[in-house]
């Protein structure tokens, strides 16, 4: 959640041109989140670091919503390739069933990454 902070924190802040932020709103209530920017010494190849609802809002569309909104941005930048990094364990079946759902493909596991037993698996998907 630190991490998570930071980014958004960085995303927010004047002069920043490293990261992009986005929100869900229900009314003025924020309900969802992404983060995402260029990959560094790449040409066209962005990162999506986060992306978050709330979780009686899951399934509802608003992630969806999100990454849609993110692709569709991405594409006026001259964006190509899309990379996310997620953890390979069982608490993340959902995360990524949620990617592969909007076509995003597994590129990459690189075993125990985080910890014994728990992979860092990449995405990516071709804009």
């Amino acid at each position: 959640m630190a991490c998570a902070g930071e980014v958004f924190g960085l995303a927010a802040s004047s002069g920043n041109r490293e990261y992009v932020a986005r929100v869900a709103l229900a009314g003025a209530r924020v309900v969802g989140a992404v983060a995402y920017g260029q990959t560094p010494m790449t040409v066209g190849t962005y990162d999506l670091y986060w992306i978050a609802c709330e979780p009686a809002l899951q399934r509802r569309g608003v992630g969806g919503a999100l990454l849609r909104a993110v692709e569709a941005d991405l594409r006026r930048r001259g964006g190509r390739l899309v990379r996310v990094e997620t953890s390979g364990t069982e608490a993340y079946r959902a995360t990524r069933a949620f990617y592969q759902h909007f076509q995003y493909r597994e590129t990459a596991r690189l075993p125990d990454f985080y910890r014994p037993g728990d992979d860092l698996v990449v995405f990516t998907k071709r804009l």
